[in-house]
């Protein structure tokens, strides 16, 4: 099939409507050819709002990132089908088209400043106590966003958590609750128990052949070969390009600049005494600020006048030290002022909040290493940055030679990789890190490899690596026989039988006069297993309970639950206030919940 459509591409209607992709990219970019196929495609409708298909494969295709990044090689190759993702990301986008029509009915909003002000201080867009432009860039990117697509996101995460909030914010637990807990918490239990061990029954437990032969006919779906595909495969790393790439003395030079400019800035040590404008007038604050700087110039100490007259309550009872200050923190009049100053100079400034009186107390200056000592790792870094970008160049002429060949050798010897084997997988992967990763795994039982024998789609690792594959050779998945199945069914029938065994015993005790019992009095809760099935006992009602129970080595338990004590235990307040934060938070959430599935209930949705 794919090799028809190959033969076929080089007739005139391909090439018209190559023709009119490349038209409309170059007249009105990649946006305008995605629209016009999609912009009426509409899969849902919300209360009046459409939801596109683009919208739905964007979603689909952010949570497939998304899965990568969290799981890397541990997820779940059927979690990435295409439908599953689908569904979800369609079922996510209804509810915040319902969430964003209550925010808007309500009459909230969000400026576009809110939303930088949230990223700026956003931990993970952070180094060093800074905002990051490539951590940020890197981070939107890997979601498959475009910076304003990612802004517009945030702006309604922030607008549609503010009902939420709100809801949240308004639980409240009452003093009985935490003591339900608390009481619940300290109880104490009474009982006493017989153990069997599975062990001992196992191996005083016969069973014939035809016991085993009757469970594997009855039980045949459950010993199946899975099916396995062993794959030929090329990887081609960033590493590979490192002889191609060249570095020049001004590449050095800039990389030199930029990391010297990224280190520490200078810092200067600074006091100040703001005179406020909310509470007073322009005029009046003034007055203030040149009565201020009359009793400096009189001989008055800068720290007993900031005492006296700065609004600042977080510096005034410390002589107005703000300590060491970067640019960029105090604002830009403030900047401008204190990094022009000479150390033990005085200068006045109005800034956002009132007039500042500034002493500039001292001055440090960050240690900048040579360009001779940052040299070697400059170059390597370069080598490295190059390479990538040289391996990324390179994704479609290695796409473009997987798609011409229905072999991997012109791939290898373009690049100079051998072409690697790997062994028999299955559809939850191998044990390799190629074979385990799971867009390996998805173009491994993909249809154009195992049904077609083309070669996969080139498969990015990481960004320093990619992957092509060919199906090497292909097991169907087949019913084991009975022989080789022989020794797993003996286990399981054996298991089995010694169970039922076991329980026999176990309820024939309940009654017997000569079991032997072993007591535990005032046990507490989660102290160990026994006790926590204890504790998964009814109340005794003027008998004891008595009931089997299994333990997590397969060992049955008979326990007789003889008393319920509340405990006498006091709690301390440290634990009663974690008892409160749970069952608020839990409070909160269900009630959220509620909400939302109120909205969702109460709205006109068409899919």
């Amino acid at each position: 099939m794919l090799q028809d459509i190959r033969d076929k591409s080089q007739g005139i209607v391909v090439k018209i409507i190559v023709g009119f992709i490349v038209v409309t990219f170059a007249l009105f970019g990649v946006d305008a050819l995605v629209t016009s196929f999609n912009s009426s495609d509409t899969v849902a409708e919300v209360d009046g709002v459409d939801i596109t298909r683009t919208q739905m494969l964007q979603g689909a295709e952010t949570q497939r990132r998304q899965l990568i990044s969290m799981m890397g090689g541990q997820v779940n190759p059927a979690l990435l089908e295409d439908n599953l993702l689908q569904r979800r990301a369609l079922d996510e986008l209804v509810q915040r088209v319902v969430l964003a029509n209550q925010a808007k009915g309500l009459g909230l909003g969000v400026s576009d400043a809110q939303v930088n002000t949230y990223l700026l201080q956003a931990e993970q867009f952070q180094t060093n106590g800074q905002f990051d432009q490539n951590k940020y860039l890197n981070f939107i990117r890997s979601l498959g966003f475009t910076p304003l697509a990612f802004k517009e996101r945030i702006k309604q995460d922030v607008l549609i958590q503010q009902p939420r909030n709100a809801i949240a914010g308004s639980e409240f637990v009452l003093p009985y609750q935490v003591d339900s807990v608390s009481k619940l918490q300290s109880q104490e239990r009474t009982y006493d128990y017989v153990s069997f061990s599975l062990a001992d029954e196992s191996e005083n437990t016969s069973v014939s052949d035809d016991e085993l032969k009757a469970y594997y006919e009855a039980n045949k779906e459950n010993f199946k070969t899975p099916e396995q595909v062993k794959v030929n495969y090329v990887v081609i790393s960033s590493s590979d390009f490192y002889g191609k790439v060249k570095i020049t003395d001004a590449e050095l030079q800039d990389a030199y600049q930029a990391s010297i400019s990224v280190l520490a800035q200078e810092e200067r040590s600074a006091s100040h005494i703001l005179i406020e404008t909310s509470d007073r007038s322009d005029d009046e604050a003034k007055k203030r600020l040149e009565e201020v700087e009359a009793k400096l110039k009189a001989g008055a100490k800068f720290a007993d006048l900031a005492a006296k007259y700065s609004d600042d309550i977080g510096s005034n009872k410390d002589g107005g030290n703000l300590g060491y200050v970067e640019k960029g923190i105090m604002g830009s009049a403030f900047d401008d002022t204190l990094f022009s100053m000479k150390k033990g100079e005085v200068k006045s400034v109005k800034g956002q909040y009132g007039y500042h009186l500034i002493k500039l107390d001292d001055i440090s200056k960050p240690d900048v290493p040579s360009f001779a000592s940052k040299k070697e790792e400059l170059q390597q870094k370069l080598r490295e940055d190059k390479a990538r970008d040289a391996l990324l160049t390179a994704h479609e002429d290695i796409t473009d030679l997987a798609y011409a060949s229905d072999k991997l050798d012109a791939i290898a010897k373009e690049y100079g990789v051998d072409v690697l084997q790997s062994a028999y997988f299955g559809r939850d992967g191998g044990s390799d890190e190629v074979t385990s990763n799971p867009a390996v795994i998805a173009a491994a039982f993909g249809a154009p490899v195992l049904e077609d024998g083309q070669n996969s789609n080139l498969v990015e690792l990481s960004d320093d690596q990619v992957v092509v594959l060919h199906l090497n050779d292909h097991k169907p998945e087949a019913f084991q026989s009975y022989e080789e199945t022989k020794e797993q069914v003996a286990s399981i029938v054996v298991q089995n039988k010694a169970v039922e065994s076991l329980r026999a015993k176990a309820e024939k005790a309940k009654s017997a006069s000569n079991t032997k019992w072993t007591s535990v009095k005032d046990a507490k809760r989660g102290q160990d297993e026994m006790t926590s099935l204890a504790f998964s006992l009814p109340h005794p009602d003027g008998k004891p309970v008595i009931e089997v129970k299994g333990l997590s080595n397969g060992d049955l338990a008979l326990i007789r639950l003889n008393k319920v004590d509340a405990g006498n235990a006091t709690v301390p307040d440290d634990q009663k206030l974690a008892y409160e934060r749970y069952l608020n938070q839990t409070q909160a959430t269900l009630s959220t919940q509620g909400q939302q599935d109120y909205l969702k209930n109460k709205a006109k949705i068409e899919r």
